[in-house]
């Protein structure tokens, strides 16, 4: 262990310059009486001592005045402290040092980003109220335990973290400190529950259509074996049912591919207008059913965006079925042009059904969310056509906004980035 200096910064700076500044005059005054005439040596040395003087006098940043202004000012290992903190800031991991009285004595960059303020000075329990991090920095203290642990941190919001808290002894004179390690786990956390909550609505969304064809059967087979009146009712259930998972399935599997897919930013150059065009055609027969009536209104210069042409027919065919399917029978159906941002299309597509209310329209696009299960069920809904609308915008760096007036309809609109100026003529 290294033992401490006996003499103080400021002791050793006086002494370190006074040292010199003896020399100096002692070797200026033999070289000033060597060099004098014959008579008048004290005369030649005196003069030697004045002009060191007035060297040292003109040079206020000398060596032996830098050393002595270098000891004053900080200490060796301050000094070394200083010059390490900087490459210890850099590290991308957020952690912090604490001292042998769990005070916080250095906090990384990324970690106080991640504490959303400046812990430096603090006691541990005053940054996280966690009784499992008190007590394995406790341990790591007194007996130089080293544990991985995780727990939740409730300001400045709740955050999952993951902590490993590892002992240093002797970083300094022998004192020992803790070394705690953070890893944000919030998001992880939020896709498991997400993944969870996933997995239980398709299930039981599965399941309902498919006890329903079960018990179908199952009369068929027994009871209403011979039932002639009864079977054409049960087989059209069946059918239903069995269209209902086929949908349900085709659904969970484009939903799958999109999100796989998401981060894949499509590159193909492709008109709006003719595919909003085909997807109106395919939705015919069903405006044809209900009364509806489909009026487009564009532009009739080219609407060219990159994007993935059998994606970006989804999102047409998902958003003008559900504008004929809950946008009241006979009502007409809108679709426009909207301009209002230089940057984007925007396809509107307008109902005037009955409206959403708007605490609900932040949740539309939550998979298996429903206004009305009972309705969307009896319509073909699967719960997850805007779910799947939202990703596949995502993926081609839009967004989809919604608008709603209770008892006066809504208002879908589809925000596409535009392509380059030249765009068209490459597509050409």
């Amino acid at each position: 262990m290294t033992q401490p200096d006996p003499l103080p910064p400021l002791v050793k700076a006086v002494t370190a310059t006074r040292i010199r500044d003896m020399v100096l005059m002692a070797m200026a005054g033999v070289s000033g009486a060597w060099l004098a005439p014959m008579g008048s040596p004290a005369g030649g040395a005196l003069m030697a001592i004045l002009a060191a003087s007035a060297l040292r006098l003109a040079m206020p940043k000398g060596a032996w005045l830098w050393r002595a202004e270098s000891l004053i000012s900080t200490p060796t290992h301050k000094r070394a402290t200083n010059r390490n903190a900087d490459i210890l800031d850099r590290l991308p991991i957020p952690y912090l040092i604490l001292d042998a009285e769990a005070r916080v004595v250095f906090c990384s960059a990324d970690a106080t980003a991640l504490i959303a303020r400046d812990p430096l000075g603090q006691h541990i329990a005053s940054v996280f109220r966690a009784p499992a991090v008190l007590a394995a920095v406790d341990q790591a203290l007194a007996k130089g335990t080293d544990e991985s642990l995780d727990f939740t941190a409730l300001r400045p919001k709740q955050r999952h973290f993951r902590a490993s808290v590892r002992a240093v002894n002797g970083i300094e004179q022998g004192e020992a400190r803790v070394i705690l390690a953070l890893s944000d786990m919030t998001q992880m956390r939020q896709l498991d529950a997400m993944r969870m909550d996933f997995v239980a609505n398709a299930s039981h969304e599965l399941r309902t259509p498919l006890a329903a064809i079960t018990g179908m059967v199952e009369t068929l087979q027994g009871p209403a074996r011979d039932d002639t009146a009864n079977r054409d009712r049960f087989l059209k259930i069946i059918e239903r049912e069995a269209a209902r998972m086929a949908r349900l399935v085709d659904d969970l599997l484009s939903l799958s591919r999109i999100e796989l897919q998401e981060n894949i930013i499509p590159t193909d150059l492709e008109d709006l207008a003719p595919i909003l065009a085909e997807a109106i055609s395919a939705t015919t027969a069903l405006a044809t059913e209900t009364g509806n009536t489909v009026t487009v209104t564009l532009d009739t210069a080219p609407l060219i965006v990159r994007g993935d042409r059998d994606d970006l027919l989804r999102v047409f065919h998902n958003l003008i079925t559900n504008a004929i399917k809950y946008g009241g029978t006979g009502n007409p159906i809108k679709i426009t042009l909207t301009t209002g941002k230089p940057s984007h299309f925007g396809i509107a597509i307008r109902d005037y059904g009955i409206g959403i209310d708007p605490t609900l329209i932040p949740r539309l696009t939550e998979r298996f969310f429903r206004v009305n299960k009972g309705e969307s069920i009896s319509r073909g809904g699967t719960g997850l056509g805007l779910a799947i609308v939202k990703h596949i915008l995502t993926r081609h760096q839009g967004y989809l906004q919604i608008e709603s007036v209770p008892g006066q309809g809504s208002t879908f609109t589809a925000w596409f980035p535009k392509a380059e100026n030249d765009a068209y003529s490459d597509l050409q």
